[in-house]
């Protein structure tokens, strides 16, 4: 198996043809409703110091299991297709486990593996440069909060040494106050500080307005 692969075309996914294969434990990581996306990941254990994130897109139809003792995907031949009884879709990718056939309908299939930094969730979670902001998923659209931190949390992460650094697997929204001007110029924005809720940003900014070209409050995820 290559690291890294993104497969998208009729040659690449002919019918019949297996294109995947691992013997690693998978388990269903992510889904973005709003991007049909489904994420399956392959996490660093013991035994392995690499993780490999599956990424399937656009998503028609999902007939899965929320994990896999070793995993291997094949694209259905156009009978193996026609006795799946889902929607029509571009294609139909074979998931193979423990003798068990799973099955997902999408336009492409594509994997990464690597070292997983702390910071980030996932191979698959890139910035958008319209909005250069940490990626807090480990998939881009609408996301259930399920990985936002509480206070304690926050809190208790305020309170670990630099020599601990765990995988943050979390994050919880600070306001950052801004003071200069919001476009660039001759007074250029800076961040004057960051606050745990709103309500002190909000009389932060009342109390340094009058002294500043502008003043406003910026909403910025925290690892944690």
């Amino acid at each position: 198996m290559i690291a890294n692969a993104w497969l998208n075309t009729d040659l690449q996914l002919a019918p019949g043809t297996e294109i995947f294969r691992s013997e690693r434990r998978f388990a269903l990581w992510a889904y973005s409703v709003s991007r049909g996306r489904l994420l399956l990941r392959g996490p660093a254990d013991g035994d392995h110091e690499t993780t490999i994130d599956l990424l399937f897109e656009p998503i028609g139809a999902i007939k899965i299991q929320d994990g896999y003792d070793g995993l291997v995907i094949r694209c259905a031949t156009a009978e193996e297709a026609g006795r799946l009884d889902t929607p029509p879709g571009p294609r139909v990718f074979l998931l193979e486990s423990q003798g068990r056939t799973d099955h997902v309908t999408a336009g492409a299939v594509g994997w990464r593996e690597g070292v997983l930094e702390r910071t980030r969730y996932g191979f698959f979670s890139d910035g958008d440069p319209y909005d250069p902001q940490w990626p807090t998923q480990p998939l881009g659209g609408e996301s259930g909060g399920f990985n936002v931190a509480s206070a304690r949390d926050l809190l208790d992460a305020l309170g670990t040494g630099d020599d601990e650094r765990p995988h943050r697997e979390r994050y919880r929204m600070v306001y950052v106050l801004m003071t200069g001007r919001r476009h660039r110029g001759d007074d250029d924005p800076s961040g004057t500080g960051v606050f745990l809720s709103r309500a002190d940003a909000e009389e932060a900014c009342a109390l340094v307005a009058p002294t500043v070209t502008d003043c406003w409050i910026e909403t910025l995820p925290i690892a944690i």
